[in-house]
């Protein structure tokens, strides 16, 4: 069995003044990706083996976020170049690349890659994840190569709210 879990990085600033990948999370978005990590370690008693993120401030800093209060090591948050403006392809791509011996991946991104990816991977139809809303995916599979041959289960969405 292996887990994904897809994780839309917290509300962000909209501020002209910096390039997209630089945005910051705003306050509110600071707030709820506590809420909602906090939750996952609580109530879903969740222990990430790996997390990835992309290089965009505003997800890495979500990823930070969710690290903290998961127990996980911030120094071991694997920074990707394959999820910022990539497509959901390219994201499951690198989920199928992941050592077999890991089971619960968690990786931080971007819509509408995110989206995509879980409706690709659940055959489900979701119109947009929220920011910092994270989907917890199961396979009964062994082997990440092999993650989207068939259909995910969706285990949990879990937003805060």
């Amino acid at each position: 069995m292996k887990r994904v879990y897809l994780v839309r990085h917290a509300k962000a600033s909209w501020d002209d003044n910096v390039h997209d990948w630089e945005r910051p999370l705003t306050e509110a978005g600071v707030e709820r990706a506590q809420k909602v990590s906090r939750s996952l370690k609580t109530k879903k008693k969740l222990k990430p083996d790996k997390i990835i993120s992309s290089y965009a401030f505003r997800a890495l800093n979500t990823a930070v976020i969710f690290a903290i209060n998961l127990n996980y090591p911030v120094i071991n948050i694997e920074i990707s170049q394959n999820i910022y403006e990539k497509k959901a392809i390219d994201i499951l791509d690198l989920i199928r690349k992941q050592d077999d011996k890991l089971t619960n991946i968690m990786l931080f991104g971007h819509d509408p890659a995110i989206t995509e990816l879980y409706n690709m991977l659940t055959r489900e139809i979701l119109l947009k994840i929220s920011t910092s809303t994270a989907a917890c995916i199961e396979f009964q599979v062994n082997n990440w190569k092999d993650v989207g041959s068939s259909t995910g289960k969706t285990i949990f969405l879990e937003s805060g709210k």
